[in-house]
């Protein structure tokens, strides 16, 4: 087995004041701004600027700038009704800009479930997640015995799915540890993300796949490590390009490292023959012609299971299957 290697106010003149005081101050007071007889008082202007706050469409704005009109009548009555008005028109676009996108949740922590999801899950409650189907090769039994919601590990959220290690207590002892949800018949998309105690990529092991039904035995594409990051179905393996099995020169395999969150997107196409893995966002596998046969997918499984060593223990979170591309890697 090959060795495997890991690889974001300008001051009004005196001299021209007092000739148009009069007409000042009866535009002053037109106006709503500061008072006449003091100059330099906060005066009405202020209360002028806050009517302005009375709108709430963001409007409040414009409204706050007729309060400006009070910088001819003094400094201060200006600073009452600038600061007044700018308070509107701050409220006015709070309610429809930034204010308002945190409170409809559109800023906020994002599930990453497509409306036209078959399947989505972020693991934050306890229990078999909705719309998953737990089978073992051993005797029927509760998903627990080889899943459970872990606290301690996720990567976004509260909590991640772990999938327990083959040799841990309580565990079925099962090779086989997968869930199956549905997919859209012939052709889905999953992403997921996915972290393992021990490097991804060494001998033959299976993370996930598309597959015709819910039992074991009966996936046909998976999404594994087959001396490298690779796609097998059949014993027939599609790696990233450059990487895989290689009998002299060439690079080592393509490897994801131990103890790291990865963003995994899955196309399968079985009717287009074509299978694609991205690995945050970037194409990984383009598998054309692949697997030559036709298939009809209704399902997809993931999990964990194991042909070869090592055991270990898996984690994901955040998986979803849609029709079309699902994104949330970047």
């Amino acid at each position: 087995m090959r060795t495997t290697l890991a690889k974001l106010r300008t001051k009004t003149n005196p001299i021209f004041y007092m000739p148009v005081l009069g007409l000042a101050v009866a535009a002053a007071i037109a106006a709503g701004c500061g008072s006449a007889t003091s100059p330099n008082s906060t005066g009405t202007a202020g209360t002028s600027g806050s009517a302005g706050a009375s709108g709430s469409a963001g409007t409040t704005g414009s409204a706050g700038s007729g309060g400006q009109a009070g910088r001819g009548g003094s400094s201060a009555g200006s600073g009452g009704g600038a600061t007044a008005g700018s308070g509107g028109g701050t409220a006015g676009s709070g309610s429809g800009g930034s204010t308002g996108a945190g409170g409809s949740g559109s800023g906020g922590t994002t599930t990453g479930c497509p409306s036209n999801a078959t399947f989505c899950s972020t693991f934050e409650t306890a229990g078999l997640p909705q719309g998953a189907t737990y089978a073992v090769n051993a005797a029927p039994g509760d998903w627990s015995r080889d899943f459970a919601i872990d606290t301690t590990q996720k990567h976004a959220g509260n909590s991640s799915l772990p999938v327990k290690n083959q040799s841990a207590s309580g565990s079925s002892g099962s090779a086989y540890r997968m869930l199956a949800v549905p997919a859209t018949a012939g052709a889905f998309w999953a992403r997921f993300w996915v972290r393992s105690d021990m490097v991804m990529g060494g001998d033959h092991n299976a993370f996930a796949g598309a597959s015709i039904g819910t039992q074991p035995n009966d996936m046909k594409i998976e999404f594994a490590e087959d001396v490298g990051i690779a796609f097998n179905t059949s014993d027939m393996v599609a790696w990233p390009t450059g990487y895989g099995r290689l009998t002299s020169g060439g690079t080592n395999p393509y490897t994801l490292p131990a103890n790291t969150w990865h963003c995994i997107e899955l196309s399968f196409n079985s009717t287009g023959h074509v299978q694609q893995a991205y690995l945050n966002g970037t194409l990984l596998i383009n598998a054309t012609n692949y697997p030559t046969a036709t298939v009809n997918f209704t399902t997809f499984k993931f999990g964990f299971e194991r042909f070869h060593d090592p055991i270990r223990q898996m984690w994901y979170d955040d998986v979803a299957v849609a029709p079309t591309r699902i994104g949330g890697c970047n």
